[in-house]
C-alpha cells in the first residue's frame, strides 16, 4: 500500500506544476510576443523487486527479471511553443512585429544578448549627447545588424521600415541625410533550448558563438534571401499565442487527474486501515 501512496504523491506534487505552467500562460495571456509553455510527463521507474530468490530460479523467464515497480510520473520537460500569435494592428511607428515562428528580435542588456518577440520599441535619450536609443519597454538596446545599440539623433521626424527591416530616420532638417539602419534578427532552430529571462525576454544556454557554432542559433540579414521568409511589419505587434480556451480545457483535465490520485491515497488507506482490523 506505501508504493500505492507513494505513486500517488508523487503524481500529485508534478500534476501540481503543470497546473502552475497552465496559470502563467493563463497570466499572460495579453503579453506582446508570449509564448505558451506545456509541462511533458514520463513515468519513473525507481524499485525492482525479485519474484524469486537467486537468479537459478529465473532460468526460462521470457519476461525482464524481477517485478517493475514506479513511483508515479514526472515533468521531463517544458516545452516552449513557439507558433505565431496573431498580429494586431497599433498604427504606432515605433511598433514592430516579425512574421515567422522562429524570428526573434535581439537586444542587449548589461553585455548580454537576449532575445523577444514584442517588438514595443521606445526612444531613449542619450545622457550629455544629441542621440537617442532605439530600447524595449524594458530599457534594452535594440541591436542592429552590426551587434551596435542602434542610435540615431534625436532631432528626427519619422521613422519608417520595411518589410527587410530596414529603418529609415528621417530628419526636421530637410537638408539633413537621412540615417539607415538594419534591425538584427535572430533565427532560433531549436526553440526548447531557450531559457526564460524575465521582461518578456529569452537566453540561450551558452555563449552566441558557442550557438552560432552548432547551427543552433542564425543571425539573418533580412535583405538576403532566406528560406522562412520572415518579414518585418511596422505599427502591428504580435500578440501572446495562448489560447484561453485550450488552457482552461487543460486546467480543469488536470484538476480531475489531481483527484483521482488523491482518492487513489485515500483507497489505499482505507485497503491498510482494513489489514490493520484483521485478527489471525
Amino acid at each position: 500500500m506505501n508504493i500505492q501512496m507513494n505513486s500517488a504523491a508523487t503524481s500529485m506534487r508534478e500534476l501540481q506544476k503543470k497546473v502552475d505552467v497552465i496559470a502563467n500562460n493563463i497570466s499572460n495571456v495579453n503579453t506582446n510576443g508570449y509564448k505558451r509553455q506545456e509541462a511533458n510527463f514520463s513515468d519513473t521507474l525507481v524499485q525492482s523487486i525479485n519474484r524469486q530468490a537467486g537468479a537459478d530460479n529465473e532460468i526460462g523467464r521470457v519476461t525482464p527479471n524481477g517485478l517493475r515497480v514506479g513511483s508515479g510520473v514526472r515533468v521531463t520537460q517544458t516545452s516552449l511553443r513557439n507558433e505565431q500569435g496573431s498580429i494586431q494592428q497599433t498604427d504606432r511607428p515605433l511598433d514592430f512585429s516579425i512574421q515567422g515562428d522562429s524570428a526573434f528580435f535581439r537586444v542587449a542588456s548589461e553585455g548580454k544578448t537576449f532575445y523577444t518577440k514584442d517588438g514595443s520599441f521606445q526612444v531613449q535619450p542619450v545622457l550629455n549627447s544629441n542621440q537617442v536609443n532605439l530600447v524595449t519597454s524594458n530599457g534594452d538596446a535594440v541591436l542592429d545588424s552590426n551587434n551596435n545599440p542602434i542610435s540615431f539623433d534625436n532631432d528626427f521626424a519619422s521613422i519608417k521600415a520595411d518589410q527587410n527591416g530596414t529603418l529609415q530616420v528621417t530628419y526636421k532638417d530637410a537638408g539633413k541625410q537621412p540615417t539607415q539602419i538594419q534591425l538584427s534578427i535572430a533565427d532560433i532552430n531549436r526553440p526548447n533550448l531557450l531559457e526564460k529571462a524575465g521582461g518578456n525576454r529569452y537566453q540561450l544556454p551558452g555563449t552566441e558563438a558557442e550557438q552560432l557554432a552548432n547551427g543552433t542559433l542564425q543571425i539573418v540579414d533580412l535583405r538576403q534571401q532566406n528560406n522562412k521568409n520572415f518579414r518585418i511589419n511596422q505599427g502591428s505587434l504580435e500578440t501572446s499565442n495562448v489560447d484561453l480556451t485550450e488552457e482552461m480545457t487543460e486546467l480543469i483535465a488536470t484538476q480531475r487527474l489531481i483527484q483521482s490520485q488523491g482518492k487513489a491515497i485515500s483507497f489505499a488507506d482505507d485497503m491498510m486501515g482494513l489489514v490493520n482490523t484483521i485478527r489471525g
